[in-house]
């Protein structure tokens, strides 16, 4: 005979440690105190329960604070037969329920509150010719007062973030029993990143566009945890495209040219994807259950299984196993609720081609496919066995309809249990096919950009145009150099992005210089300085070119200047590829020589006008000047007198009257104007010393 041996799962409704324990049958009618162990019917799992049988056990936890759970994990009777359970010490206590068929398949039982013993007593019934099993395991704990995890921001969903950019999200609203604390905070990013270190407040960067559905698993300090399931939904934007923003480019000094920006939004397009899990060794070790989960994120959020029967098109495995008459298949989905769909039965039959051969335990052998659907009419497993069970449809053992609330975001589990300890398996994949009305359309979005300046712009120097919609900007920089430009966006998911273009500003910046800026006759020299361009990679192009000798060079004369004249030099430069322009202007004065016959000195007064001089002179160097009084006595001599203060005849010095003056002018051949104090003009044309006599009266 096979012995059936139970083993305790962590469960949805407490908080209890997985053991192994012996089995207890409920033909003992007997009190039974532990905290360990499975309570089974009177067949032992080797055959079922008989008929007429009517049997009562009591179990007790082993400290009375505590309270007892079963866990029934086979609960398959007739509909003749009933399992009766009470909430004390024997059956005069409170009713908890009568349960028959699949009533308790998968479910937890717990005494109440106000057992003081924390016993339940479990009273069994069979009719004639009744048959079926149950077992269940008991263990002992707290119920869990459980804690619901909130996530701020609280902002409509989907929460907008940027690729590689923190997003901040915190649970510290989050809700405790009270007397409890939190001691663990995992966040499930969705990314396949896993966060137990961070606690409630969490920082975390997506370095892939696309939609991620966050949850939060809360553990509070009695090991009870949330079962609220977020789907806190997180859009990650897409890199935009930056085609059509000017590059680095090359342009001359002075000159303008436009800078474009453009940027759109790219697409993010995405199907719904499931993670199917990784293959499920199932090795003889008499009754342990394993398990694998899959998750699903993709579902419109807060999607459910209204009616199973209609909703799941089928649930599938590709299974081999060499003994089908030991082992359970449970789905279990978000929420918790499960469905079996194979509850022992079938005896030697294989599934697939197994390994026959319990000392090669690693070694699987080949899996079949094999689905359950709701509209399945041939049968279970068990209905079918054989041989080797054929690969095909099925029907389920418990109705799919057990599965109706479900949400079909989250994960989904699926549980084999090898109850006997002989024979071994390997579940190499499996899934759950929903109805195709249940999927939704693929997920896509477009980020978006506005058209104002306040989304799209660009920044950098002698920008003279910004186009309105700050996209094209006309640009006109002074300096010789590299000049950086950047061209920013924002789009609607709040995301900023950049390009930067630089600009090489080349050419030359002349500047005209003379060797005076006073023509007097003399001949007058420009010179255009072009810095460090070479000049003769230059082109020159003076304006006013009948008064140069030579209008195309870098340095032409003045010979001649009937008026005042601004001469501008375009100075042409070839260099990358571009052929630069830029101008620079020298004015040109022609000289007015005036000379003031009236003098009134006022040595008393420093603002005074103390000094006689000639205005003009300073263009002529070595300008004799001689005064003489009415007597002829010579009362001033200076040699350079276009360059000196002028003529000071002191506080004490020259008297009232009229003194005679004598200036001998160096002119080289040309045009001189002379104005005396009256405002007469004199014109002449001189070549060598001209002298110049007048009178001056000097008044004080």
């Amino acid at each position: 005979m096979r012995k059936l041996l139970f083993v305790l799962s962590l469960i949805a409704s407490t908080a209890f440690i997985q053991v192994t324990a012996q089995e207890i049958s409920i033909a003992a009618n007997d009190s039974y105190t532990s905290c360990i162990g499975a309570v089974v019917d009177s067949g032992l799992s080797a055959d079922d329960y008989g008929a007429n049988e009517n049997e009562t056990i009591t179990w007790c936890p082993e400290a009375p604070e505590t309270i007892l759970n079963f866990y029934w994990v086979v609960f398959d009777l007739d509909a003749a037969s009933t399992i009766i359970l009470y909430d004390g010490d024997d059956n005069t206590a409170p009713v908890i329920g009568t349960y028959s068929g699949n009533d308790l398949q998968g479910q937890d039982v717990f005494s109440g509150e106000y057992n003081v013993t924390g016993c339940i007593t479990v009273e069994f019934t069979s009719g004639p010719g009744s048959s079926g099993n149950f077992g269940a395991y008991a263990s002992c704990g707290f119920p869990c007062d459980r804690p619901f995890a909130i996530v701020n921001p609280t902002e409509l969903q989907p929460h907008y973030a940027c690729l590689n950019e923190p997003v901040y999200l915190e649970a510290l609203s989050s809700t405790v029993a009270e007397g409890q604390e939190l001691v663990s905070w995992v966040w499930d990013l969705g990314d396949g990143n896993i966060d137990e270190t961070s606690g409630p407040i969490l920082e975390h960067m997506y370095t892939s566009p696309g939609l991620y559905t966050m949850n939060l698993s809360l553990t509070d300090d009695t090991d009870c945890s949330n079962n609220n399931l977020l789907d806190y939904q997180i859009l990650v934007s897409t890199n935009p495209d930056f085609t059509g923003t000017s590059s680095d480019l090359t342009m001359c000094v002075g000159e303008e040219i436009d800078l474009t920006g453009a940027v759109v939004g790219v697409l993010y397009n995405a199907e719904p994807s499931v993670d199917f899990g990784d293959g499920l060794f199932i090795p003889d070790d008499q009754g342990q259950c394993f398990s694998s989960q899959l998750t699903f994120t993709s579902f419109n959020a807060g999607t459910v299984v209204n009616d199973a029967n209609v909703d799941i098109a089928n649930l599938f495995m590709n299974f081999e196993h060499s003994f089908m008459g030991d082992i359970t298949i449970t789905f279990t989905c978000p929420s918790g609720q499960s469905i079996q769909v194979h509850q022992q039965g079938g005896g030697e039959t294989f599934l697939g081609v197994p390994v026959d051969d319990d000392f090669l335990p690693d070694n699987p052998g080949i899996g079949w496919d094999y689905w359950w659907e709701p509209g399945a009419t041939n049968g279970t497993w068990a209905d079918n066995a054989q041989a080797t069970l054929p690969s095909g449809v099925y029907e389920s053992v418990q109705p799919f309809t057990n599965l109706n609330g479900c949400p079909l975001n989250g994960i989904w589990e699926i549980e084999v249990c090898d109850l006997w300890a002989s024979d071994n398996g390997f579940v190499f994949d499996w899934s759950i096919e929903f109805a195709p009305e249940l999927y939704p359309e693929a997920i896509s979005f477009t980020p978006t950009f506005g058209p104002e300046c306040d989304s799209t712009y660009w920044e950098g120097p002698s920008i003279v145009d910004d186009g309105g919609d700050c996209n094209v900007v006309t640009i006109s920089p002074d300096l010789i150099g590299v000049e950086s430009y950047t061209y920013r966006a924002q789009n609607d998911f709040g995301c900023y992005y950049e390009r930067n273009v630089d600009v090489t500003v080349v050419g030359t910046i002349p500047t005209v210089t003379a060797n005076q800026t006073q023509f007097c006759g003399s001949p007058v020299t420009l010179m255009a300085n072009v810095g460090d361009v070479d000049a003769d990679d230059c082109d020159f192009d003076w304006t006013q070119p009948s008064y140069l000798d030579d209008a195309t060079i870098q340095s032409p004369t003045i010979d001649l200047l009937e008026n005042t004249e601004v001469f501008t030099v375009t100075v042409s430069y070839a260099t990358s590829g571009l052929t630069c322009t830029s101008e620079a202007s020298i004015e040109i004065e022609t000289c007015e020589i005036t000379i003031p016959n009236v003098f009134t000195p006022d040595n008393l007064n420093t603002g005074g006008n103390n000094t006689w001089r000639v205005d003009g002179l300073e263009a002529f160097d070595g300008v004799a000047c001689y005064i003489y009084n009415r007597w002829g006595t010579l009362v001033y001599t200076n040699i350079d007198f276009g360059n000196s203060g002028g003529w000071d005849p002191g506080i004490d010095g020259a008297e009232e009257g009229v003194y005679y003056y004598v200036l001998e002018i160096p002119c080289n051949e040309g045009n001189e104007l002379i104005t005396d104090q009256n405002g007469v003009i004199t014109e002449f044309s001189c070549d060598g010393m001209v002298p110049f006599t007048g009178m001056i009266n000097l008044f004080r």
